[in-house]
């Protein structure tokens, strides 16, 4: 029942996330990034976007997106994050007010029954289905609840805790830490806690020491949101981990003092209700520690992760001002070297390569490095009469880039055919990853040679023959479409993707002619 209960829970956490997570849209990351322009102001939106969204998971990797576009700076972001370790308490504290106090078969079951239909009959309207998601997710919630509540109640009878007790509370710190870094989220241990310490099963430092454990193990997300990131997303991470380190530390040094002051001075005596109350209370001690030495937290994370300024050209540097020639020949070379990796990325996407568009991605870079690089060098002085090849040389990219493109573009459905157990569409992935490999292998032997002229009247011929090619596979298919058993969607995706191969082709064709164009047409 337990086991139950806890999958019951996580599920309803699930559908509760994801019927939210339509609010990160456009608008939403705007008025983030307006209400991120302080510190304060950071901290009070990561307390109020958590609580409304009940999870500080989605508001941590939300964060890392935005600092990993530039959108908001990497110290407002971590006092976004600091916020979001308060605004993560609030669940709990609903837990424990409504959880706990109120027979949740009143509300339980008609929630999950009148969602569920809701769901079913309204599935095509948009706000109607969400909302009812979002029911369905806290009538699953609260069930897991019940049963997590029930199964507690019935395990004290049968069952010995006085042995383990005995073991020092750090164990139950790692134990807190091991059950949230597996089930991803500190909400659902908090839970199991509170069903324990409401059952009388385990002592209030006992749970206290498990929560501790959960909110150092809720951090793993965001460190693993972070690996590969810029640097800035893993400054964030490291700042959270430090941050909840700390205050767990701190909390667990400092846990008899601390239940003294709720018991005492805030005349708080239920066990639930001092739990929660210690989680709020370390966080927010915390974030008031952090709050004034943010500049300082700051520059430290600075010093642990260097920013990257690693170019993706190879030959490009500041024009030369003295001699544009020199300039040129370095936008030669490295125009060169794009066309080659666009040769490569094209010939890679057929393998299906699982760092495609990563590739692709730096190819655009490097683009934006040269564009760059032209517009600079376009303000020099002395370089009128390299003007129209420096232009041309800009055009050749221009159609290297969108032979990529058109590539990637039907990258997707590549993969669809190459993984197809139809025998006549995997035939066809077959085909055109011959055909590309045969056409980029004659490409590169026309490049190969050192006579220009001979280089353009065979490219020529290549352009002739590609588009004969393509003209006849055009075709086939029209004459076959309706023969080979396919569906309609199978025809329109084998169709788009002769084009764009045709389309891409094309291009770079267009690209190595224009760059071998011999001096006395440019």
């Amino acid at each position: 029942m337990l086991l139950a209960g806890l999958s019951l829970f996580l599920y309803g956490m699930n559908l509760l996330e994801d019927s939210l997570k339509h609010i990160e849209g456009r608008s939403f990351k705007l008025f983030l990034q307006k209400q991120t322009n302080h510190k304060f102001k950071a901290i009070i939106s990561g307390i109020l976007i958590t609580a409304l969204l009940q999870s500080s998971s989605i508001v941590n990797l939300m964060v890392l997106s935005l600092v990993g576009s530039g959108m908001i700076s990497m110290r407002n972001s971590l006092a976004v994050v600091l916020g979001a370790n308060i605004g993560g308490t609030f669940n709990s504290w609903l837990v424990a007010i409504i959880g706990f106090k109120i027979d949740l078969n009143l509300i339980t079951l008609p929630f999950i029954g009148i969602a569920g239909i809701a769901m079913i009959v309204f599935n095509r309207r948009k706000n109607i289905y969400r909302f009812s998601r979002f029911c369905l997710g806290l009538g699953m919630l609260l069930l897991g609840l019940q049963f997590m509540k029930e199964s507690m109640d019935n395990s004290i009878k049968h069952f010995n805790i006085i042995p383990f007790l005995q073991y020092p509370k750090i164990f139950f710190v790692l134990l807190g830490f091991l059950i949230t870094s597996l089930i991803q989220t500190s909400a659902a241990t908090v839970v199991l806690v509170l069903s324990a310490l409401y059952a009388k099963f385990i002592p209030i430092e006992t749970a206290i020491a498990m929560v501790l454990g959960a909110e150092l193990g809720t951090t793993i997300k965001i460190l693993l949101g972070s690996i590969g990131g810029i640097a800035a997303k893993k400054r964030i991470a490291l700042g959270n981990f430090i941050f909840n380190f700390t205050t767990s530390a701190l909390g667990f040094i400092f846990i008899s003092p601390i239940i003294v002051f709720i018991q005492q001075i805030l005349h708080i005596h239920d066990p639930i209700i001092i739990l929660v109350s210690f989680q709020s209370f370390i966080n927010i001690t915390g974030v008031v520690l952090f709050y004034f030495f943010l500049g300082n937290y700051g520059n430290f994370l600075e010093r642990q992760f260097k920013d990257s300024n690693q170019l993706s050209t190879k030959y490009l540097s500041s024009p030369n001002k003295e001699t544009p020639s020199l300039s040129l020949e370095m936008m030669e070379r490295e125009v060169e070297l794009f066309i080659n990796k666009v040769f490569e990325l094209n010939i890679e996407s057929f393998q299906i390569s699982l760092t495609h568009i990563e590739n692709y991605n730096r190819l655009k870079q490097a683009e934006g490095e040269i564009l760059l690089f032209y517009s600079k060098l376009m303000q020099q002085k002395n370089i009128e009469k390299y003007i129209a090849r420096i232009n041309l040389l800009m055009e050749i990219i221009r159609n290297a880039m969108y032979s990529a493109k058109s590539i990637k573009d039907i990258f997707e459905d590549l993969r669809e055919l190459s993984s197809s157990i139809n025998e006549i569409k995997f035939s066809q992935y077959q085909q055109l990853t011959k055909d590309t490999a045969e056409f980029y292998t004659e490409l590169k032997n026309i490049t190969a040679s050192t006579n220009k002229e001979d280089t353009i009247q065979k490219i020529a011929q290549l352009s002739s023959k590609l588009k004969n090619q393509f003209d006849k596979k055009m075709s086939d298919f029209y004459l076959h479409s309706n023969k080979n058993g396919l569906f309609e969607k199978d025809i329109s995706t084998l169709f788009n993707v002769n084009r764009e191969i045709y389309s891409s082709h094309k291009a770079i064709i267009l690209a190595v002619a224009d760059y071998n164009k011999p001096s006395k047409e440019q």
